[in-house]
């Protein structure tokens, strides 16, 4: 057998054989030329530590590019990075999981619709909305306006120490259901 590089794995083709490649073939398999919203340097890194997730920490010499791809999109969406990926050719990636599919939520609009109840009605109406987000089995929930809901929820027109505790229970919350209501799903969870 050829001992590959350090930066390279086995690529499995769909009729069986594989091939090697480095982590920069990988990459621009799958972003191309046009990743002009994410910088080469944070690109490479991104994906080199996918690389070494499979090799060293699940011992996998093969994997597929849609697993690849599922998984370095993954990493770019925890960096903060909007990352779509489509094409029947990665949902080998993530199974039970809809490739591509973002379901995002707007946590400002929750906040201004919780009422006179504020943290009361918000909390279980959130609990609610994310059970709602995971039932189509997407790639990544997101949800926006973290700051903008905390302010509204308080009524405060600047960040102070309760704007802070808030905005830590709710995360805590968040992770919390997260923990319970995904399961096994290969989702990933952003909050803004």
């Amino acid at each position: 057998m050829i001992e590959l590089c350090r930066d390279c794995i086995w690529l499995s083709q769909g009729d069986g054989e594989a091939i090697p490649c480095s982590v920069d073939d990988l990459v621009f398999e799958v972003v191309g030329s046009g990743s002009s919203q994410i910088g080469p340097e944070v690109l490479r890194h991104a994906a080199a530590g996918v690389l070494h997730y499979f090799k060293e920490e699940l011992g996998r010499m093969r994997i597929t590019l849609g697993e690849f791809a599922s998984a370095l999109a993954r990493v770019l969406t925890g960096l903060g990075y909007v990352v779509e990926v489509t094409g029947a050719e990665y949902s080998n990636g993530l199974p039970g999981a809809k490739p591509g599919l973002v379901r995002t939520a707007d946590l400002r609009e929750l906040a201004c619709n919780a009422g006179k109840l504020g943290e009361l009605e918000f909390f279980p109406r959130l609990h609610t909305l994310l059970r709602e987000q995971l039932a189509d089995a997407p790639q990544a929930v997101e949800f926006l306006g973290l700051r903008g809901a905390v302010k509204q929820l308080l009524g405060r027109k600047h960040w102070n120490k309760d704007c802070r505790e808030l905005e830590d229970r709710i995360l805590e919350s968040l992770r919390s259901w997260w923990a319970r209501e995904s399961g096994n799903r290969p989702a990933a969870l952003v909050v803004r």
